[in-house]
């Protein structure tokens, strides 16, 4: 093999390898994008950029063999019929994924929705905490106050009963004093 087309070898090496690369930025920039994470906006932009650059780089790449458009394990090869129907498969395979992405989007927006249901779930079930707690102190209170009353009522009558007792001996007593 000579040496240019080491060179050439070489190169279409690196530019794969890049290639490879910029796919994988992309894709987890629209991992970060999907699921709503800080950095989503410049992974994209940076892998973007990248496969762009790239595409441009492939477009001027010199082709190995003239006529053939590529080859496929090293020894078949593919002619513009082929080379359509493979990029029809390719776009078809980019829509299906680009759906598949809108459904995760929609999902993971949903989730967040529930998420914020249960966050006002919780607060509600801490306010019917609190008020509970607050009934149980009222009811203590009561309790104790109805008992307390109980106390009162009998220290009441007790007091009128004296009272009673008392008005029968000065009763008496003014009776006994009048001689009557």
């Amino acid at each position: 093999m000579s040496k240019d087309q080491t060179q050439k070898k070489d190169f279409k090496f690196w530019v794969d390898k890049a290639v490879s690369i910029g796919a994988a930025v992309v894709i987890v920039g629209a991992l970060f994008k999907i699921l709503h994470w800080p950095f989503a906006n410049e992974l994209l932009i940076v892998g973007m950029l990248t496969e762009a650059l790239i595409f441009l780089i492939y477009a001027y790449l010199p082709s190995d063999d003239h006529g053939e458009v590529a080859s496929v394990g090293g020894s078949a090869t593919l002619d513009s019929a082929e080379l359509i129907h493979a990029l029809n498969e390719v776009k078809q395979t980019i829509d299906n994924t680009n759906n598949n992405l809108g459904a995760i989007s929609s999902s993971t927006q949903s989730l967040q929705n529930l998420n914020s249901k249960f966050d006002e779930m919780g607060k509600t079930l801490d306010a019917l905490n609190h008020f509970y707690g607050s009934l149980k102190n009222v009811t203590e209170t009561m309790t104790n106050s109805a008992g307390e009353a109980a106390r009162t009522k009998d220290q009441l009558n007790a007091l009128a009963n004296n009272l009673t007792e008392l008005n029968q001996v000065y009763s008496n007593m003014i009776h006994a004093i009048k001689g009557k």
